[in-house]
């Protein structure tokens, strides 16, 4: 979807830029051809090709960018192309979070394993006497690897009475 919204997008861009510039300098190209068509026609006959045909004017900038055709392929064009943008955001968003998971989930021991999969079903705040509770780990055992997870800023403490507050770092995990 996202290179497909890149394709049109481009594509509708260049289809814009080229039927500006078809109408800016086309005209130009099309005088000097027929300008060197008169020079070589001009001895075939007593009548000039001039007043046969006359130099075209080219349309004003004004003609050209209010053009229906070029403001659709330009709106077109821009609104594919911030589409494409975002949904290329929003898939490389998802795999960096997918990809920082797998890398911290293979740093981790067991029991920060454990500590941190009870603070996500408690919504990312525990006190840490109730992740002793919950774990069934000693209090060394938690507050060892509160002390890990906390270096790794995965989770941060706070103090709360005579325990602690664990709060689960949203940009961790």
């Amino acid at each position: 979807m996202m290179i497909l919204l890149f394709l049109v997008g481009g594509f509708s861009l260049v289809l814009c830029i080229l039927q500006t510039y078809s109408m800016l300098w086309g005209f130009e190209t099309f005088n000097l051809l027929r300008e060197r068509g008169i020079q070589n026609r001009s001895f075939q006959s007593n009548r000039s090709f001039a007043e046969e045909r006359p130099l075209v004017e080219p349309p004003s900038t004004q003609t050209i960018f209010t053009s229906p055709l070029s403001l659709l392929l330009l709106f077109v064009g821009i609104i594919c192309t911030m589409g494409g943008i975002s949904i290329w955001q929003l898939t490389r968003e998802k795999e960096l979070k997918s990809v920082k998971e797998d890398i911290t989930n293979l740093l981790l021991t067991p029991e920060e394993k454990a500590i941190i999969e009870e603070l996500k079903k408690a919504d990312g705040k525990l006190n840490q006497n109730q992740l002793v509770k919950k774990t069934g780990f000693s209090k060394v055992k938690v507050h060892r690897a509160l002390v890990r997870l906390e270096t790794r800023k995965i989770v941060k403490k706070y103090p709360y009475g005579l325990t602690n507050k664990i709060v689960l770092e949203k940009t961790a995990i």
